[in-house]
């Protein structure tokens, strides 16, 4: 993001960020996760850490 194009609406900033992200990975969604996976590794090479937090799984609701 070179450029930060301040608009009225909040939202339309909003989206046309969202497609400048979006165009700048090809519109592929699996690129995007990659490069963020390749973010948090060289972040924690550096000492930043992440929270991971576990996975909560339900029962089933019995009715």
């Amino acid at each position: 993001m070179k450029e930060r194009i301040l608009m009225e609406d909040p939202m339309e900033e909003i989206y046309a960020i969202r497609r400048e992200i979006s165009a700048r990975y090809g519109h592929d969604v699996y690129r995007l996760a990659e490069a963020a996976k390749e973010w948090m590794k060289r972040d924690e090479a550096n000492g930043i850490r992440y929270v991971r937090l576990p996975i909560v799984r339900r029962a089933p609701v019995v009715v």
